[in-house]
């Protein structure tokens, strides 16, 4: 699958269930608002790997808003102590999504550390979450809170994501506004 398709699917989901999409810096963030640009979403800067944790304290702050973290392989490699931390505590609204396509595609197709990991497996290493699902199969969850679930990707590596992206503090402006109902941003939207 391709990651443009895979975020097609992540988004039609996310429409469906109101959900919260935080999205890893980098091409995670750039093919999620290829496919749509919403203010439910944030784009994430700086560090690689947050998404998964940002996510959590989003759930915990958001318990009535089911979230999404959209992580690369490489990225979540970086941060593998956050699922252990999702595994305890548990969030039932959180869905982890990682798009496993075994490179780091803003370096030129560079091997992730992560090749041989088997994603699938998840719940398997990290109790608290309750099951796998592949993306192309996120219409079987029956009960979007009953998680947290991890969804897997696997993805073919191919060409960078389309650009630009929104400037950081637009998006985060723009995601923080959009959660405390606050008058919206007066920065400019332009492109970064």
């Amino acid at each position: 699958m391709k990651q443009l398709e895979a975020f097609e699917l992540l988004t039609a989901f996310a429409e469906k269930h109101d959900a919260l999409i935080v999205a890893d810096i980098g091409s995670q963030s750039l093919w999620l608002k290829a496919v749509k640009d919403r203010v439910q979403n944030l784009y994430l800067s700086g560090p690689m790997g947050q998404a998964s944790s940002v996510a959590l304290g989003v759930a915990a702050a958001q318990k009535e808003r089911l979230v999404i973290a959209a992580c690369g392989d490489g990225a979540l490699g970086m941060n593998m102590t956050s699922l252990a931390t999702i595994s305890y505590v548990a969030p039932k609204n959180l869905i982890v999504a990682v798009m496993d396509n075994g490179v780091y595609e803003f370096t030129k197709g560079l091997p992730t550390p992560t090749l041989g990991v088997k994603w699938a497996k998840v719940p398997g290493t990290f109790p608290g979450f309750k099951k796998t699902f592949a993306v192309d199969a996120l219409d079987t969850i029956s009960d979007p809170f009953g998680g947290p679930y991890f969804i897997h990707a696997d993805i073919e590596p191919g060409p960078l994501p389309p650009g630009p992206g929104l400037p950081a503090v637009i998006a985060h402006d723009r995601f923080k506004n959009y959660l405390t109902g606050a008058a919206k941003t007066t920065a400019s939207p332009q492109q970064c």
